[in-house]
């Protein structure tokens, strides 16, 4: 059990083959684990699901000695090859910023203990790195340059910083000049934005989609709710949003029925498939309803659009690019296998045509 690591995870070489259906199957197999894990019944059979599912199961063992572990680094190394290959891919079927970031700060930390061959694939990845728009986390990429720093790395770096793409020659640059200036602190995010001010540049933040559900927290984006007077749809919102717990209304469209609370905390709900309701005055919610044995739900249109965009953006497209949906949107294990999206967006299409027509 304690090298296992080949027959847990040795099939997950395909998620980052170059070959699409390859891939395909690669993800369809974490959708079975995933599912399978949804399914335990016991703490035993829930722990063992996650051993084999990506990335929970990359913290089985120990970090100490990984000289003695080379098997647990090599899929430690892959989820981060994954990343940088497919971040799509990456993103829809095994997301984790808390993993990148730590693989990376440990591997920082263990570097006097690293074999060649882990150096040269984290080398290569920095690389890889300097290529690609800066991603969250990639900072630490910056940090592994210091303590990997040699002279075919400074001559690569030094190569890329001739590249014909602006944004890879300034990635480039600044390596270098972390690497190359001594007494500088570790790497931030404040540190490139100081190296493109020397360089008389601003920077220019990548467009990012919001988090619905940040959003409706907020009470930016409102929530359809059943009226408690006429059983009609009412929405629920905060129309002035502020830092001090601010007065959250509710109202109906259909009736004169208004209500207004500044709660002191927000519920959640069961996830049991039981009836879902607004945080704030506990109404059920508008849009829901039994799909695939379980209960679909959405707190507004806006979430419903979200859910179905990331839904659709699943879909490879044929020119290679990515379909960048408006809102993050974060869905439970059960909505996640690809042979359920048929079902999941009918549903989507039958909550919609629920919501009557506005103006």
């Amino acid at each position: 059990m304690a090298d296992d690591w080949d027959e847990r995870f040795g099939w997950a070489w395909d998620l980052i083959s170059e070959d699409p259906a390859r891939r395909d199957s690669a993800h369809l197999r974490l959708d079975g684990l995933r599912m399978a894990r949804a399914a335990a019944v016991t703490r035993q059979e829930y722990e063992e699901a996650s051993r084999r599912l990506l990335p929970d199961g990359l913290w089985t063992g120990s970090w100490p000695g990984l000289a003695r572990l080379p098997r647990a680094v090599r899929y430690r190394l892959l989820y981060l090859d994954w990343e940088m290959r497919f971040p799509h891919e990456w993103a829809w079927h095994a997301k984790s910023w808390s993993t990148k970031t730590s693989l990376l700060r440990t591997f920082h930390q263990h570097v006097d203990e690293l074999s060649g061959w882990i150096r040269t694939v984290l080398t290569d990845l920095v690389l890889l790195a300097v290529a690609r728009p800066h991603r969250l986390g990639d900072e630490r990429y910056a940090r592994l340059a210091r303590v990997l720093a040699d002279d075919p790395l400074r001559d690569r770096l030094r190569e890329l910083g001739e590249h014909a793409d602006e944004g890879v020659r300034l990635r480039a640059g600044y390596l270098t000049w972390v690497v190359g200036t001594r007494g500088l602190p570790e790497p931030k995010p404040s540190q490139w934005r100081e190296y493109l001010t020397r360089q008389g540049l601003t920077e220019r933040p990548a467009e990012r989609s919001l988090l619905i559900l940040s959003e409706i927290d907020a009470g930016r984006v409102p929530i359809l709710v059943r009226c408690p007077r006429c059983a009609g749809p009412a929405e629920v919102a905060c129309p002035a949003p502020g830092p001090a717990r601010p007065a959250w209304r509710v109202t109906c469209s259909h009736c004169p029925h208004t209500a207004t609370r500044r709660p002191e905390f927000k519920q959640g709900n069961r996830w049991d498939g039981s009836v879902v309701y607004d945080p704030v005055f506990r109404l059920p919610l508008w849009l829901q309803q039994p799909c695939a044995g379980r209960r679909l739900w959405a707190y507004g249109t806006g979430h419903l659009e979200a859910i179905e965009q990331h839904l659709r953006a699943r879909v490879r497209l044929a020119n290679g690019g990515a379909y960048l949906p408006a809102y993050q949107v974060e869905l439970p294990d059960w909505m996640m296998p690809l042979e359920r999206r048929d079902e999941l967006l009918a549903g989507i299409a039958a909550l919609r045509a629920t919501v009557p027509a506005t103006g």
